[in-house]
């Protein structure tokens, strides 16, 4: 464990392997089937969550209770480490950051949260990156303002074949839903400043794929160190073919994370998501 530790939430869609490799505590996110409650990538998966929501079960999500952040900065504490950064969710999308702050405040090392007003890997890389820095022995302050400087940079986008499960989340107006479905149209949505905006309004799935690829590569082109990550709820092989697509069009990348979206983010983007996320990357982070 280093001085500082980093912890992230699991809305963060951090490949485990990634997580254990680079430290970092990961605080599960809730989702709810039926009023029954399940600790995402513990209790249930993405591919479950996708079950339930094809057989119209009624699903739901909720951010970690403070108690989970309070056994999270416990455990950091006891590893060894004098102070934590929390890195976590935008908290214009969920209640994840209220319930650290909640939780630092009763922790036995300093506690400092980062909203990353961004979702996914944009908030993973950034974890990584603060945790890369952690490493070296920085400060709780250097870590935080290293994940704020990677979440950021980050582009967070995807493609939704339908935007029902957005609105049951309250995440967009049924007026926007209804005209979208209505049309037929496929979103291209972005994250912006910690909420969604739609970029695009496709009449296929494949469209709005490639509309997405496309402003996928304009915005690789702009970055020092580029890195980027490939969600899919469903469709692995997909998946895995648009990820060896970017990684061919951008031989330059420092690192192509491929991980399912979490299950928290599937109950909310349904089947047919396809995200992508790409970052500035710091030089220590391999």
């Amino acid at each position: 464990m280093n001085t500082v530790a980093v912890i992230a939430d699991s809305s963060a869609s951090l490949p485990p392997a990634l997580a254990k490799k680079w430290g970092i505590i990961v605080v599960p996110l809730q989702v709810i089937v039926d009023d029954r409650a399940f600790r995402e990538g513990e209790e249930i998966s993405p591919s479950e969550v996708l079950a339930h929501l094809v057989g119209s079960r009624a699903v739901s999500t909720s951010q970690p209770g403070v108690e989970a952040f309070q056994a999270a900065f416990r455990r950091a504490a006891e590893a060894g480490a004098t102070a934590a950064v929390a890195v976590l969710i935008s908290g214009e999308m969920s209640g994840t950051v209220n319930a650290a702050l909640t939780a630092a405040q009763s922790a036995s090392i300093p506690v400092e949260v980062v909203d990353t007003r961004n979702v996914a890997m944009a908030s993973g890389f950034a974890a990584l990156a603060a945790s890369a820095i952690a490493a070296t022995g920085a400060e709780m302050a250097a870590v935080a303002q290293r994940a704020r400087e990677v979440a950021a940079s980050a582009f967070c986008v995807f493609t939704l074949d339908s935007l029902e499960y957005l609105k049951r989340g309250g995440r967009v107006s049924a007026a926007t839903a209804m005209i979208g479905d209505a049309l037929s149209l496929r979103p291209v949505v972005e994250i912006r400043e910690g909420k969604l905006v739609v970029l695009d309004r496709v009449r296929t799935t494949a469209r709005a794929r490639r509309s997405m690829l496309d402003t996928i590569d304009a915005r690789l082109a702009t970055y020092a160190r580029p890195a980027a990550a490939i969600m899919v709820l469903g469709e692995e092989q997909f998946g895995n073919d648009i990820a060896l697509l970017v990684e061919s069009r951008h031989p330059e990348l420092a690192m192509l994370v491929r991980t399912p979206v979490s299950a928290v983010l599937a109950a909310h983007a349904g089947p047919g998501a396809l995200a992508a996320v790409v970052v500035d990357l710091p030089g220590d982070v391999a």
